[in-house]
């Protein structure tokens, strides 16, 4: 075998493996919208530089049959499919941990809440099950109206820097308070006149499924990549999605 087609062997063995972990990320990890909100395409291209580069790259290095003798060969091809094991475990690690477990409503605007956040505060994750069946669950922080409680919420923030969206204590099922967030949604109106590619993608949704702008609300779903807008029907119920840049 030449070092081309022994490099070549290890990419496609590689690009097996890696097809496994793109059908987690968006198929279990982070469905749609979340794959974009949430950083799964950066996470894939951190995984793809792993399996798909360092791997065949290193074999292509070392790989020849001239110079070493074959228990030397298969000693180096070891140490680096052990490299491309390591690397691409701490890569589908990180990018599972931050997975998204609940999209929560808190203060006029959609957060998603990775899987870290809720495990280090010593939390199972099937806590989250009792606010909904979906996955992630769509879920309504509740801000205490009384003092007390309010004055309580501000001390667990103090003593462990959890935010309020991260607070399971202030959680509640969407569906039952959707009609508490109406009042935040967006001004699609005002969006639409400033934005033509948000206009083109809604003209095509609506389209598509035979609605009318009224027949949805709008609500922002802030993401450390990209804005979000998501589309509510007016029973609570989310129908769709537009990645969008808002000023």
């Amino acid at each position: 075998m030449t070092r081309t087609k022994a490099a070549l062997s290890h990419l496609i063995l590689s690009i097996i493996i890696f097809s496994g972990v793109i059908a987690a990320l968006l198929f279990l990890w982070y469905p749609p919208p979340y794959f974009t909100a949430s950083g799964g395409w950066q996470g894939l291209k951190i995984a793809a530089s792993v399996d798909l580069v360092l791997g065949p790259l290193l074999t292509f290095v070392v790989f020849d049959l001239k110079k070493k003798s074959r228990q030397k060969l298969m000693g180096d091809l070891i140490v680096i499919a052990l490299m491309q094991f390591t690397a691409l475990a701490w890569g589908v690690y990180t990018i599972y941990s931050q997975r998204p477990v609940a999209v929560v409503f808190w203060e006029h605007e959609f957060m998603t809440v990775p899987a870290k956040a809720i495990e280090e505060q010593g939390i199972e994750l099937d806590e989250l099950d009792r606010f909904g069946n979906k996955r992630p669950p769509l879920i309504y922080a509740e801000k205490p109206k009384e003092l007390e409680a309010l004055k309580a919420m501000a001390k667990r923030i103090n003593e462990t820097y959890v935010p309020p969206h991260h607070d399971l204590l202030l959680y509640k099922p969407l569906a039952k308070f959707f009609d508490e967030i109406i009042p935040f949604q967006l001004n699609i109106d005002d969006i639409l006149k400033h934005n033509s590619e948000v206009k083109t993608e809604l003209d095509s949704i609506l389209a598509e499924k035979n609605k009318q702008q009224q027949d949805y609300y709008y609500f922002p779903l802030r993401s450390k990549y990209h804005n979000i807008i998501l589309l509510f029907s007016h029973d609570g119920q989310l129908e769709n999605y537009i990645v969008v840049k808002l000023d």
